[in-house]
This record gives structure tokens, C-alpha cells and sequence, in this order.
């Protein structure tokens, strides 16, 4: 089959290879959609939600990536159940919780986006779309927040916006100090 579509299409052993990246990729993210989701089965409406936000801002931004399947399926899974089942226990007014989406929104403008190593650096218009596109995001979720009485979906939303930023911060932060000790490698 490989041969058949390199032939009919013209491709190249590269694109080839790009469309084997895409295929494993989809299933990839599929297949855990679908595993994390059959624990969620019972509070469906807040996974699709925040997995629906989740992917919004990390499409924007980015952030930490795992290099293996069962640790980002692990990740992703304690993700979804800190944003669906434990936080929401914390109450925060929604004052406070207005507070801290904008501090979240100024971060995530100032900080993203942070791409993973396997992926070519954005151009600075490229990374100004996706600065604003996270903006948008946040702000919606912002404006929802003080619209929408309190409900399951926007603080489920709310500590996605939370957690994304947090671990955003952290990825700027890994990524400069691998870009750092790469710049020392070199000097020695």
C-alpha cells in the first residue's frame, strides 16, 4: 500500500514519511481521547469541554510534550481528572477566579508560544497569531466566567486555563535552560 500511494500521488520518501508522522499521530491522539473518555463516561459534557479547551490552548501555545505514549496518556489522563474531579472541589468566587484568568491571559501571551524540539521554530508573525489566538481563547472563557452563573463546564474550564498556564510556564522555563546548557555545550 505504501508503494501504491507513493506512486499514484508522486510523493516523495519525505512526504512519505510526513503522512506516516500524521497517521500515527491522529491515532495516537484518538486512541487516548477514547481511553481517558471511558473513565468520564458519567460527566461526558465536561470532558468533551475541557478536552475541547485543552486542545484550543495547546494548538495556540503548546507546552510540555511527553516522548512516550503511556507517560502523555498518563499525563493527559491525571490532566483531565485534576480539571473534572479534584479541583472543582476548591471554591473560589468568581471574582478571584476572574483575577486569575487574566493574570493567565497576560501569561500565556508573555510566556507562548513554547514549541516541542520536534517541531521548527514559529516565525515571530506566526508566533504573534497564535499569542493572539490564546488571548481570544482566554479571554472568551474570562467573559463566560462573569456571564454564566456558576456551572460544572466553566470551572472545569477554568482550572483548564489554570493548569495549561502552569504547565506552560514550566516548559518556558525547561526550554530555556536546555537552550542554555546547549549554548555551554558549545563554548567547552
Amino acid at each position: 500500500m505504501y508503494e501504491k500511494i507513493k506512486q499514484q500521488y508522486e510523493f516523495s520518501d519525505y512526504q512519505m514519511a510526513q503522512l506516516g508522522f500524521l497517521f500515527k499521530t491522529l491515532a495516537s491522539e484518538f486512541s487516548k481521547l477514547i481511553i481517558i473518555g471511558l473513565f468520564f463516561t458519567d460527566t461526558l459534557p465536561e470532558y468533551i469541554f475541557v478536552t475541547f479547551a485543552l486542545a484550543l490552548l495547546r494548538l495556540s501555545t503548546g507546552g510540555l510534550h511527553c516522548h512516550k505514549y503511556i507517560s502523555c496518556l498518563c499525563v493527559s489522563f491525571l490532566y483531565v481528572f485534576l480539571c473534572i474531579r479534584v479541583l472543582p472541589l476548591l471554591y473560589i468566587p468568581k471574582l478571584f477566579q476572574m483575577v486569575i484568568l487574566f493574570i493567565c491571559l497576560l501569561t500565556n501571551y508573555y510566556v507562548g508560544p513554547v514549541t516541542s524540539e520536534i517541531h521548527m521554530p514559529l516565525s515571530k508573525d506566526r508566533a504573534n497569531k497564535v499569542k493572539l489566538q490564546a488571548f481570544v481563547i482566554i479571554f472568551f472563557f474570562l467573559v463566560a466566567t462573569y456571564i454564566i452563573p456558576e456551572n460544572p463546564l466553566i470551572t472545569a474550564c477554568f482550572w483548564v486555563v489554570v493548569l495549561h498556564t502552569i504547565q506552560l510556564l514550566i516548559a518556558k522555563i525547561r526550554k530555556k535552560g536546555e537552550t542554555e546548557n546547549a549554548e555551554i555545550k558549545t563554548y567547552d
